[in-house]
């Protein structure tokens, strides 16, 4: 086995990514256009190791968007590997114009990592189509991607009509990152990002937020999109977030962690019931040590002292509870199998959970976890018609 030192994943992700005590990326799942990396499109069951450009360099952190991964490298480089429709892998370029009327126009994909032109990158995260970089030292944010809710920061959505006889309007990509302005007098020290919105703790304990603004997700009191930073006034005076502070983004909610082990929550949690307009204290954790958040679509996993706590609307059993354990929880709830134990790190995507557990721990009444065989499907072979169409007869529609 390889010893894991972090794990991450992405709220709109269906993939998930390990980093292993050589510094080495791993990844896993869903692998459609090509955002495992591996040089191929084929969904994998278990991890891969991730070469290429990133052979023999030593990668510090990641994050996963629905259909691209953003990593960064010792020496604050960064690569990417996916799709590059919108630009959310910062590569400066897209192949393709998003108003083409080419037919059968494949979609831009890397499928093994690629270098991106940002440099001195300390921090990253991922929304769907999206994606940000926290520059180490100065404390600037860039951005790149998909902007139609403003989750790029600079003001607009790119809105624009592709002709005046069209009343079809599209969002034009933005494939060069670019430095956040609303940000640049501020020396930001964590970023997270949901599928559509992202937040910035600043270095004077200032949390601001922006994107798509529907449930409340921003903190801001009213359902209305902000395209660029703007700081949640709950968090001023006695309430500044130290700069250590758990910041996370979900699908439709926003997380932050405050001095004295107390969790704010906003937004939508749960798939029924009122929508939190602005940050509220999560009872059921108050007074636990938060070592570690994770979202996914509408899961949420916390690490907590020898806690696992999960919770959210779940359809593949990930929350943890066992098979024969219930598989949503509207409540946070303690993983049982894990109670006791050390969870360092979780991390969560669509349809997934995963925890990491301290090496020291006894872990040997787990089963090991056997990957099924992944088979790719291959196209029937054509059938032969029988006689051809009669002359004036009628052919049959495609459907």
């Amino acid at each position: 086995g390889i010893k894991v030192k972090s794990i991450f994943g992405g709220s709109a992700a269906q993939h998930l990514c390990l980093i292993d005590g050589e510094d080495r990326l791993w990844s896993w799942g869903n692998n459609a256009k090509g955002q495992l990396g591996v040089g191929h499109t084929t969904n994998l069951a278990q991890p891969c190791l991730v070469k290429g450009a990133l052979e023999g360099k030593k990668v510090t952190g990641g994050a996963a968007g629905k259909a691209h991964t953003v990593v960064i490298l010792s020496d604050g480089s960064s690569f990417s590997f996916g799709t590059n429709k919108y630009g959310q892998l910062g590569l400066g370029s897209v192949k393709y114009s998003i108003t083409s009327k080419k037919k059968n126009q494949a979609e831009e994909l890397h499928t093994e990592p690629v270098k991106n032109t940002v440099m001195n990158c300390s921090q990253v995260s991922c929304g769907s189509e999206f994606t940000l970089w926290l520059v180490g030292g100065t404390g600037g944010v860039l951005s790149a991607g998909h902007p139609e809710y403003g989750q790029l920061g600079h003001g607009t959505d790119n809105q624009y009509n592709a002709s005046e006889s069209s009343l079809k309007m599209y969002f034009q990509p933005q494939p060069q990152p670019k430095y956040i302005a609303a940000l640049a007098s501020k020396k930001v020290v964590a970023i997270a990002s949901g599928n559509n919105h992202s937040l910035a703790l600043d270095s004077d304990g200032h949390l601001h937020s922006w994107g798509f603004g529907g449930y409340g997700r921003l903190g801001h009191k009213v359902q209305k999109d902000e395209f660029k930073p703007r700081q949640i006034e709950m968090f001023e005076n006695r309430l500044t977030l130290p700069l250590d502070s758990k910041i996370a983004c979900g699908n439709m909610t926003s997380f932050a962690t405050i001095k004295g082990g107390q969790l704010y929550i906003w937004g939508k949690p749960k798939a029924t019931g009122d929508t939190i307009m602005y940050p509220k204290p999560l009872l059921e954790i108050s007074g636990w040590d938060i070592r570690s958040i994770a979202c996914g679509n509408g899961t949420f996993a916390i690490a907590s002292e020898t806690s696992a706590i999960t919770w959210g609307t779940a359809g593949y059993q990930e929350l943890g509870y066992g098979p024969k354990g219930k598989k949503s929880s509207a409540n946070p709830a303690q993983v049982l199998d894990l109670e006791g134990k050390l969870t360092l790190e979780v991390a969560c995507g669509f349809g997934n959970v995963a925890f990491l557990v301290d090496e020291k721990e006894d872990l040997s009444s787990f089963e090991e976890w056997e990957a099924p065989e992944v088979v790719t499907p291959q196209p029937e072979p054509a059938k032969k018609r029988k006689g051809g169409a009669k002359a004036g007869g009628k052919g049959k529609k495609k459907k």
